[in-house]
């Protein structure tokens, strides 16, 4: 009998982790911004991006090693981003304007992305292939 390995990982969750990771750094060096005086926007939304940034980066590892968790939260994550992605634009001016955009771009192409089921077999929440 041969135990059951992990199904390969699919390009697109490579993506997405690699997405997910830069965006998160994106997100804390703009929310250092704001902080430092170099950018604008309000103070309360710079530590919005920070807890978004560091999802970011917990999101992009847990993508690449293929967590159970990160299914469940990369959707749930990205879908609340597109409100982060509404107030960016609203309150962030220039840079929040663009950053906001890509914000909910991700927010509606990554969920979409993981509901399909390549992915959701190599989360572990679908049916996985026993081909040989």
């Amino acid at each position: 009998m041969r135990s059951q390995s992990k199904p390969k990982r699919p390009v697109g969750v490579i993506v997405i982790g690699a997405i997910a990771f830069a965006g998160g750094l994106l997100s804390l060096f703009g929310a250092a911004s704001v902080f430092s005086g170099n950018a604008t926007g309000p103070t309360w939304l710079a530590i919005v991006v920070v807890v978004f940034g560091l999802l970011g980066l917990s999101l992009g590892v847990g993508f690449y090693t293929g967590a159970r968790w990160a299914w469940m939260g990369g959707i749930v994550i990205y879908i609340i981003s597109i409100l982060l992605g509404i107030l960016e634009i609203v309150y962030g001016g220039t840079i929040g304007g663009v950053g906001g955009v890509i914000r909910i771009v991700a927010g509606i192409v990554i969920p979409l992305y993981l509901i399909r089921p390549g992915p959701k077999t190599y989360f572990g929440k679908g049916p996985v292939s026993h081909s040989s």
